[in-house]
């Protein structure tokens, strides 16, 4: 199923949303669609269900026809059949537009169900002169090599076709920013690279630049922690690229990104999900981040009967006691062999 999804979205066949069933018509000279990332909302959010503002917000989605929604990872809280099937009832199904996703780790949080259940986790297809290409930022702990690498270096040399005026590049991670002194300390609860550091400087921004030059490129990501808007916007005048960041908590500032084509024109446009009055997506710059203070999301300790019996009840836990056993194991046997050698 992999595969065949991938060799759907990376040719001229048909383009299927994995999620919805709907096909990405084929667009005009102008059209829109729409971004945003962290559909589960808040981190307390046990319900199995997406955010209470995404899910009060359907018809307003609907209402823009645009010619697909991009989410960027963490669509789910966590992964199993309860979750598929409340998404799929309460809001995949409701959606009159193919939806896709960049995978957040939240998405992968059991093994390999997302894959065998919407198949490939990295893509690249084409809508009227834009090139999209969707990354996996949790493989290989945010650095983008081997097949993926290759998959990338494929795409971007598809850009280079003088019917491509616009490259989008989506990720949950903001992998551009974590070894890049412009964006200190404005992304600190994101889930970054654990050890070491990503490849983004050393491979792919050599990459985009190059392409740059000849035409925007245009960068997505949606993890963002403790933040003071829906929006991070940053355009590197030296690069000819435009970092973005968007997501929602189920907070009064949610809002989602609408980007719109006009005949190879880009513009943005915040749609709020509570009725907000929004500034243009532009404002929400690096000065803007770091003078705003982060809204705080209060802990509901209510909920804690229920995380635990979560916690307890997940794969990730029995494999970590299962190995935590083993090693205790291990270590006992080496002392006592230890003490009979004395």
């Amino acid at each position: 199923m992999c595969m065949l999804l991938l060799l759907s979205l990376t040719s001229a066949a048909q383009v299927i949303s994995p999620f919805n069933r709907l096909e990405l018509k084929d667009t005009s000279d102008t059209y829109s669609f729409i971004v945003s990332g962290h559909f589960h909302g808040a981190s307390t959010n046990l319900s199995t269900f997406p955010a209470a503002t995404v899910l009060a917000n359907t018809d307003t989605l609907n209402s823009f026809q645009p010619a697909f929604l991009l989410t960027l990872g963490d669509v789910f809280l966590d992964l199993d059949k309860n979750y598929i099937e409340h998404y799929r009832r309460s809001l995949f199904s409701k959606l009159k537009m193919p939806v896709f996703n960049a995978v957040g780790n939240h998405d992968l949080s059991n093994g390999d169900m997302y894959e065998k259940t919407f198949g490939a986790t990295w893509y690249f297809f084409t809508a009227g002169s834009e090139l999209f290409i969707v990354l996996n930022t949790e493989k290989n702990d945010g650095s983008i090599d081997g097949a993926q690498l290759e998959m990338l270096q494929n795409a971007l040399k598809k850009g280079e076709e003088q019917s491509i005026k616009n490259i989008f590049i989506f990720s949950h991670r903001p992998v551009w920013s974590e070894n890049d002194p412009t964006f200190a300390g404005l992304f600190a609860g994101n889930t970054r690279t654990a050890i070491g550091s990503n490849n983004y400087e050393k491979e792919l921004k050599p990459l985009l630049t190059a392409v740059s030059k000849a035409k925007p490129v245009y960068w997505m990501s949606g993890s963002m922690a403790n933040a003071p808007a829906s929006f991070f916007y940053h355009r590197d005048e030296k690069t000819n690229i435009t970092f973005m960041q968007t997501a929602i908590r189920d907070l009064p500032r949610d809002a989602v990104l609408l980007v719109t084509a006009n005949k190879g024109a880009i513009s943005f446009k915040g749609i709020s999900l509570t009725g907000q009055s929004l500034e243009p997506v532009e404002h929400y710059g690096i000065e803007y981040w770091k003078r705003s203070v982060p809204e705080e999301e209060k802990f509901n300790y209510r909920l804690l009967p229920l995380m635990l019996f979560k916690a307890v009840t997940h794969l990730y836990f029995w494999s970590g006691f299962v190995i935590a056993l083993l090693l205790f194991l291990l270590l006992r046997f080496v002392t006592k062999r230890w003490k009979k050698r004395k």
